[in-house]
């Protein structure tokens, strides 16, 4: 009796980590499908997604909610991805590096093409440069550290471009338009010109206007909110490649700035 005693105990111990095992499994099935999904989902199309039976999925949806994972809207009777796991979410943006997530890409890009790179991010109505790669040594190149302006940089051009427009016009108000060279925007008004262009091609440029020998253009680097966070640039000495020579490498600027993009949680539509 004993030993058929001890073996029916084993039995419920192995079942019962069974079943919490599954259940784990469900929801992390149910957080892979929510999170993914680029609108919140009915009842219905979580039992299709996941091939749950629906009792199955009712539990488990029960439990994520309770946990503050996922949240469920009575009037459209959808469920979405909660405030719990949007917290973990900038809590693991927090300890992101982006210096060392954009590394690799941006010398990959500036091996690839050539050209310096450079990764910014806005800092006030100024950018930062977080990181550089100098493929060819330039005395003034700008350093991790240093500070340029919004007005005459493909970085600034991107920032501007795809902040809120509010954000933007109070920007676009209050900077001083410095002129650094013939080529320079001096006015509000054909600086947000030249705006719409840059969200619409998807990347900045700046021809001459910030240095007279020096073209650049610059991608937006967007998080999981779809805010774009940092910039990626490329750049280079008009001796060494004409401005449509650094212009044609646009895609490969782009594609440098989503790779990182990804690595941060953001996911293309």
């Amino acid at each position: 009796m004993s030993l058929v005693l001890h073996c029916s105990r084993w039995s419920k111990r192995i079942m019962g980590r069974s079943t919490e095992s599954s259940i784990v499994t469900k929801c992390a099935t149910v957080m892979d499908i929510l999170s993914e999904a680029r609108q919140p989902l009915a009842f219905s199309e979580i039992v299709e997604r996941t091939g749950f039976v629906k009792s199955s999925c009712h539990r488990i949806l029960a439990v994520l909610q309770g946990e503050e994972l996922i949240s469920y809207d009575k009037p459209s009777r959808t469920y979405r991805t909660g405030s719990r796991l949007h917290q973990w979410a900038r809590s693991a943006w927090r300890r992101i590096d982006l210096q060392q997530v954009a590394a690799e890409p941006m010398n990959r890009l500036s091996e690839a093409t050539k050209m310096n790179a450079a990764l910014s991010i806005l800092d006030g109505q100024t950018i930062l440069y977080l990181r550089t790669a100098d493929y060819v040594p330039v005395r003034y190149a700008a350093h991790s550290g240093d500070h340029a302006p919004l007005h005459c940089t493909a970085a600034g051009k991107v920032f501007l471009a795809f902040m809120s427009e509010n954000r933007k016009q109070e920007l676009l108000e209050s900077l001083e338009y410095e002129k650094f060279t013939e080529f320079t925007l001096t006015s509000a008004e054909e600086l947000n010109r030249s705006l719409w262009e840059t969200k619409a091609n998807g990347y900045g440029r700046a021809v001459k206007e910030e240095v007279l020998q020096v073209t650049g253009i610059a991608a937006p680097i967007f998080n999981e909110q779809d805010d774009v966070v940092a910039c990626m640039s490329l750049w280079s000495l008009e001796q060494a490649a004409g401005s449509a020579d650094v212009i044609a490498q646009s895609e490969k600027v782009k594609a440098a700035a989503e790779e990182v993009s990804k690595i941060i949680g953001w996911r293309s539509s």
